[in-house]
């Protein structure tokens, strides 16, 4: 009887795994080689695949349909601004391609400049395929907008009904839709073949019943298994349960402290309180979102597991969107680790870096304020005093909420701005995945790492603070790292004495227990003159520091010193857009 429990047991285990790595629907065989793809719908009707090198990109999508295709690249993710190219197969066998663009919710207007490339053209048992190519930057800077390593807003629309000449394109009615890319990917798209020694932990879900809404979070701890021995972890991915795939928008797997030896392992809707148990589990391990690959880390790097130093528990925090508020849906999804005892050269790390979240504040009807964290260079410098050779910077991972638009991970040697080591000028909250960066990036002893988020409040009325719920804010920039020291936050908090000082009645109520101080903030009628003041408060205000390991005693001497923002005598150099094509 005991080893037939234990038999059900390992299946129920495996049959999510083993059906979760497929898509409901198969991906279609491209005529050509591709290094990435997606699908770019739900109803997964659209695949796109794409390659690039480091001056065109070339698309070739497959989509159901038997009329038009469009794809486009929207600022904002509507139709205002997109670049669009346009095509199908006509009745006589014509294919017919073209480049447009849009200015308002209306059909896009022809490009002068035809920027945008047909390759191949078919339609076949109701499939149109087009194979096309375009330049990374066209040069026409007033009507195509560049793809670069931001995130892209791809919108997309088909039609079955060809239309009834190339100047008359009909309304989609509804066939169309929006999705975050970061296309200039550095991610391996293709992972590579397991070890005959690797080994798999899942964290799924026990049959969590998904509320018809459309935002449902679900938080829950597992214990780690025990090993008498090191592992590298060497990929982390997506474990899907067959038909939710749609449903499950993002998934997080955090580590918790080892100063709480244990953890229950019953799961909750976290839906609108984060702050219960569990809130000590804020050490990302990886992110995955919807339509993401796996993580997988480079060759020399593996993250250790099973040393004394490694998490007991974790926490895995999926977001689900029942964009159809169905009330039958049942998850086991949840992430895959893929470890090996053949440990490879190096011991992987991950640094937190930016803001601690104490002193976000964000005023309302601000087209763009900052909120910026430091990871200070007298961190940096007392951390890898025995380092001298620095660490090896190989990926990140953004993490914003909803008022995010722009993120930056700057790097500052003696003053001098280097080469960002992340920025992202459009920011998703959608979109939250490990980014492998194109070269590693050494960061030495001294180096200031500043992180800057830029945050639209247009459409609130009352400030906006930290904290973990999607509706608070963060700024943070998560550093994948090697070798592997006893280091993983670099941080700080806007000290808020600054900020007391734009409200006297607040300087007094600093004294209350709590948040008190907060209070004339909320009730202010916040001006363009006050906005002004916070925000340069925001950028040259003195901070408090955090340096230290992920238990509460540092044996760093600056944790929770107040410095200097950093000084950066030479800031890097925007780089310009030259139009070759003029209006």
């Amino acid at each position: 009887m005991d080893r037939l429990k234990a038999l059900l047991l390992l299946l129920q285990l495996l049959v999510p795994l083993i059906a979760g790595l497929k898509s409901t629907t198969p991906v279609p065989k491209p005529r050509g080689e591709y290094t990435h793809g997606t699908w770019l719908d739900k109803a997964e009707k659209y695949y796109l695949f794409w390659r690039f090198d480091q001056k065109s990109i070339t698309f070739e999508s497959h989509v159901r349909a038997r009329g038009y295709v469009a794809i486009g690249l929207s600022p904002k993710g509507g139709m205002e601004g997109s670049d669009i190219a346009i095509g199908w197969v006509d009745s006589k066998g014509e294919s017919v391609f073209q480049d447009r663009y849009s200015v308002a919710q209306e059909m896009p207007r022809l490009d002068e400049s035809q920027d945008w490339h047909l390759l191949f053209a078919e339609e076949k048992d109701g499939v149109t395929v087009l194979q096309y190519t375009r330049k990374l930057d066209t040069g026409d800077c007033h009507r195509d907008n560049v793809i670069t390593e931001d995130t892209m807003r791809v919108i997309w629309a088909y039609s079955d009904v060809d239309p009834v000449s190339p100047n008359k394109i009909a309304y989609h009615r509804g066939l169309r839709g929006v999705k975050s890319i970061v296309m200039l990917s550095s991610a391996e798209a293709q992972p590579r073949p397991f070890p005959d020694d690797a080994i798999f932990w899942n964290f799924l879900n026990p049959n969590v019943t998904i509320l018809p809404q459309r935002k449902f979070y679900w938080c829950q701890h597992f214990r780690v298994p025990v090993t008498n021995k090191k592992y590298h972890v060497i990929q982390y991915s997506a474990v899907l349960t067959p038909r939710n795939e749609p449903y499950v928008h993002h998934m997080g797997l955090y580590a918790c402290p080892k100063v709480l030896s244990r953890y229950s392992l019953e799961g909750h809707d976290c839906s609108e309180d984060r702050t219960r148990e569990g809130n000590e589990c804020l050490h990302v391990m990886t992110v995955w979102t919807i339509g993401s690959g796996p993580t997988v880390f480079p060759e020399h790097v593996g993250i250790p597991m099973g040393t004394d130093d490694d998490p007991l528990y974790v926490m895995m925090e999926t977001h689900y969107d029942n964009y159809d508020l169905r009330s039958d849906l049942v998850d086991q999804s949840g992430i895959q680790m893929v470890l090996t005892p053949t440990l490879r050269k190096y011991d992987g790390g991950l640094l937190r870096t930016g803001e601690l979240g104490m002193t976000i504040l964000v005023p309302p009807h601000a087209a763009m304020f900052p909120v910026i964290g430091v990871c200070h260079a007298d961190c940096t410098s007392e951390v890898l005093r025995s380092h001298p050779e620095g660490v090896r910077v190989f990926s990140a991972v953004p993490h914003a909420h909803l008022m995010a638009r722009t993120m930056t991970t700057r790097h500052i040697r003696d003053g001098v701005e280097l080469e960002n080591i992340m920025r992202d000028d459009h920011y998703d909250f959608n979109l939250q995945e490990v980014r492998m960066l194109k070269e590693e990036r050494v960061v030495l002893p001294g180096d200031d790492i500043i992180v800057e988020c830029g945050y639209n409040s247009l459409d609130r009325t009352n400030i906006s603070v930290g904290g973990r719920a999607s509706t608070e804010e963060m700024c943070q920039s998560y550093l994948f790292y090697y070798p592997r020291l006893n280091w993983s936050y670099c941080e700080s908090s806007l000290n808020p004495v600054h900020m007391l000082t734009l409200f006297p009645e607040a300087m007094a109520l600093s004294k209350e227990p709590g948040l008190a101080w907060m209070q004339p903030f909320r009730e202010a009628n916040w001006t363009d003159t006050m906005r002004e003041q916070l925000t340069a408060v925001s950028r040259t205000g003195e901070r408090i520091i955090r340096c230290g390991t992920t238990v509460e005693e540092s044996p760093y001497k600056v944790q929770w010193q107040p410095r200097l923002f950093p000084l950066v005598t030479k800031p890097l150099q925007s780089k310009t857009k030259h139009c070759s094509i003029q209006p």
